[in-house]
């Protein structure tokens, strides 16, 4: 509990949000500040990508590396915060962590990977949402969960490392029989 008057927080809505109860205003920062980041990211698309991966080259052609590390950190940042009050720790952390690791498991092209996790946050989300509608649980706890299992099937079936790339591999290396 919160000693400023007039505010009343506890830990379970710290930890998993209540995105059902999201405030008009609040919607409306959230989409601004949101809004604002994929500009920035848009905008500077090119050279934080270059910086990312090849920062010393980047650096000698003229690329700010140090500032754009500075923007991006600042750009995770401002997206957390504003992210956590709708949201909560836990689903922050989540839909940070697990869209990003999902589609690394399933492309190694930069683009598509940025697709992929576009695509898998948003579904779990919209996913998670109506579960927990349906099924009457915590909808942030539902997102995760949802999250986790796009996670395990992509770690499982993915094409780059999974079950059915390995059993693919497996049975491409293997010696023909003549006939």
């Amino acid at each position: 509990y919160s000693t400023i008057e007039g505010y009343v927080g506890d830990l379970f809505h710290l930890l998993f949000g209540y995105i059902l109860g999201i405030s008009p205003e609040d919607l409306v920062a959230l989409t601004l500040l949101g809004g604002t980041v994929l500009l920035v990211v848009a905008v500077l698309w090119k050279e934080l990508l270059y910086a990312t991966f090849d920062p010393l080259a980047a650096g000698a052609s003229g690329i700010p590396v140090a500032r754009l590390e500075y923007v991006f950190i600042a750009l995770v940042a401002v997206t957390i915060v504003v992210s956590l009050q709708a949201v909560g720790i836990v689903l922050v952390v989540a839909m940070l962590v697990t869209p990003a690791a999902t589609a690394q498991l399933v492309t190694n092209r930069f683009s598509r990977m940025m697709l992929v996790a576009v695509l898998v946050g948003s579904g779990s989300a919209v996913v998670g949402l109506y579960l927990s509608f349906w099924f009457d649980v915590a909808s942030g706890a539902t997102i995760v969960l949802v999250q986790t299992g796009l996670f395990a099937a992509a770690l499982l079936l993915g094409p780059k490392s999974g079950l059915l790339a390995r059993r693919r591999t497996a049975g491409s290396s293997a010696p023909r029989a003549a006939v």
